[in-house]
């Protein structure tokens, strides 16, 4: 597949651990464009105090066209609220994009105080995992409408998200190299069972 794989998903999904662990079985590289972002602005924690969560999303949008624009397919994971951009929505449609699920005590194991994650430390005394659930259940329908795969919170390891969407991209690989003219794939796919 030559088109680029990109993780979406709730914040504390796993999307930066899998695709890491993505990228070196599929031997491509690995973006982060939280991590980039940072690299590029400093600190997203800062950057939401000085300028603001609008700012920050224009700057995310950009960062986002530039590494789904890079030469090479790449493995690329996003930050939780990427899908807010209708722009960046449209900008993932020639993609391979994967949604990763967790549960609210998966969760809640993750990000612990959430002291890194200013969008749930942000105003008002709401504990950050009640926040965090209202923030993925308004983003959940965008997250399933950019998804070609959705892959299970019930698959807790590593190893079997990569293999879950491992097997998919073959899979999607076989129904093009047989269908050469074959587009989108019409709505996710869940590996539930």
């Amino acid at each position: 597949m030559n088109a680029n794989i990109v993780l979406i998903g709730p914040m504390a999904s796993g999307k930066s651990t899998v695709g890491a662990a993505l990228a070196r079985r599929l031997s491509r590289p690995h973006v982060d464009s939280d991590q980039f972002f940072a690299a590029r602005h400093g600190s997203i924690p800062e950057y939401f105090s000085t300028h603001g969560e609008q700012a920050f999303r224009r700057a995310e949008e950009r960062i986002i066209a530039e590494l789904l624009d890079a030469p090479r397919p790449s493995v690329v994971s996003l930050g939780g609220g990427a899908v807010l951009s209708e722009n960046t929505r449209r900008l993932l449609r020639p993609s391979f994009v994967v949604m990763l699920e967790v549960t609210r005590e998966q969760a809640r194991a993750r990000i612990g105080d959430a002291a890194t994650r200013p969008v749930l430390t942000a105003g008002g005394e709401e504990p950050p995992i009640d926040k965090w659930a209202r923030i993925y259940a308004s983003r959940r329908p965008l997250y399933l409408e950019c998804a070609d795969l959705v892959v299970s919170a019930a698959e807790e390891t590593i190893g079997a998200r990569v293999d879950t969407i491992v097997q998919a991209v073959n899979a999607r690989r076989h129904r093009h190299r047989d269908q050469p003219t074959a587009g989108r794939t019409e709505g996710p796919i869940s590996s539930r069972s």
